[in-house]
């Protein structure tokens, strides 16, 4: 099998590990009455009704998943998910956008509000949460528009913004994230997280609706000047951020609500450590780094060669997530630019590697790929002009439709973000 064809298997074995159908049921049961969750336990018993709610890429794949485990137990629930003509047997389901928020979005949040004020003390709730939730439920501030909303996230995703940095400044421009949804019960609730955040911070997953805060408002200013943006925000969000640090607007919460616990289900780890195995089955010497993939995919790039120069590993595992500041008006996005790049520096003649990127949600900017895959024999497929033409113009995804290189999956329903493959020819 050639290395690009084994690569395309390591990634397709990681993502499969990473399918709720593949872990809920190891940290999630219902015995007699009693739901475990990890180490804590739950007496159904005790509670009038029990409800499920859910945000993000994997809530709809998490929720079948709860729902076979509990059945007729569950009360309703409501559960917010990209683009689905599935339903499920006693939830409802409703469709939010991503990555920009739009109006479905406002209608799918004032649903989950409604829900969620109607819970009593006497209720226990699960909510599922994993990435892509920023988008797919909002509620913008008083004197925010969705217009003036939707100008800011794109403004912020156009100009490399960290997840971190982008949540910090979503959640003070929100009245949902940051801790404020957890705000509207008095319910107990159990919150299933699957992560996309490198080192898992629940701070950030999904903007932490549930959780907390750590961040103010200066900070998300500090953000946006550092990046230049600041001026170009919608001037309602320009002077809700300059009330927020002046004390007129209200801080997120700062401390979690004592009758919510968060338990974390499944990571970028889980899809390393699946990857590595599957790695090792084909025969080959394995390292992981540790240190994750972050930051511009410019910057990225040296640690990358420089992993594939020194280890003596013949395959090498990155998990973590690049940004991509975009100039040009092509279709791709981080995974597949990286591999272009990649490609480039292969057309030297140094490096004899193939090299894959993608994310585990199956989508990758503004394209329906989840990234790319490449090898040294595809320089001889295209031209170094042609190459630097696709990269000038962020059109990865046109390049390697052209070579056939690209990773296509769907949408994965799951989202444990990104992870590269680097195989080394045998010496």
């Amino acid at each position: 099998m050639k290395a690009k064809q084994i690569a395309r298997e390591i990634f397709k074995d990681a993502l499969e590990a990473s399918l709720p159908k593949n872990f809920i049921s190891k940290y999630v049961r219902c015995e007699n009455g009693v739901l475990r969750v990890k180490e804590d336990s739950y007496d159904l018993n005790k509670y009038k009704h029990i409800y499920l709610f859910g945000s993000g890429k994997a809530a709809f794949a998490m929720a079948e998943e709860i729902e076979k485990i509990l059945e007729e137990r569950l009360y309703k629930g409501l559960i917010v998910a990209p683009k689905t003509e599935a339903s499920l047997r006693f939830t409802q389901v409703v469709e939010g956008s991503h990555p920009l928020p739009s109006q479905k979005s406002l209608d799918a949040a004032a649903k989950l509000l409604e829900m969620m004020r109607e819970m009593q003390e006497e209720d226990l709730f699960i909510y599922l949460l994993s990435g892509g939730s920023s988008a797919l439920i909002e509620l913008p501030m008083q004197g925010v528009s969705l217009e003036d909303f939707q100008n800011a996230t794109e403004l912020m995703l156009k100009n490399g913004l960290e997840i971190q940095e982008m949540n910090c400044v979503r959640k003070h421009i929100s009245q949902i994230k940051g801790g404020r949804l957890a705000q509207q019960t008095l319910a107990k609730g159990v919150v299933l997280v699957l992560s996309d955040i490198i080192n898992d911070d629940l701070y950030a997953i999904g903007s932490a609706p549930l959780y907390g805060d750590t961040t103010t408002y200066a900070q998300a200013k500090r953000i946006l000047q550092e990046k230049n943006i600041f001026h170009r925000m919608p001037l309602s969000i320009q002077r809700l951020i300059h009330e927020g640090i002046e004390g007129v607007a209200q801080e997120t919460p700062k401390t979690q609500t004592p009758n919510i616990k968060h338990t974390l289900v499944a990571s970028n780890a889980l899809a390393l450590n699946a990857a590595a195995r599957s790695a090792r089955e084909h025969g080959l010497s394995v390292a992981i780094v540790d240190e994750p993939m972050q930051g511009d995919v410019k910057d990225m790039l040296p640690r990358l060669l420089q992993s594939a120069r020194e280890s003596d590993a013949r395959c090498i595992l990155f998990g973590g997530e690049c940004t991509v500041k975009v100039e040009g008006e092509g279709q791709g996005g981080r995974n597949q630019h990286i591999a272009a790049l990649m490609l480039q520096e292969m057309r030297k003649g140094e490096l004899d590697i193939t090299f894959l990127s993608a994310g585990t949600d199956g989508i990758d900017g503004n394209s329906d790929a989840a990234g790319a895959v490449v090898s040294k024999e595809d320089c001889a497929k295209i031209g170094q002009e042609a190459l630097a033409n696709y990269i000038k113009n962020f059109n990865s995804y046109s390049c390697f439709k052209e070579l056939d290189s690209l990773i296509v999956t769907g949408a994965s329903g799951t989202n444990v973000i990104d992870i590269a493959i680097i195989i080394k020819k045998e010496s």
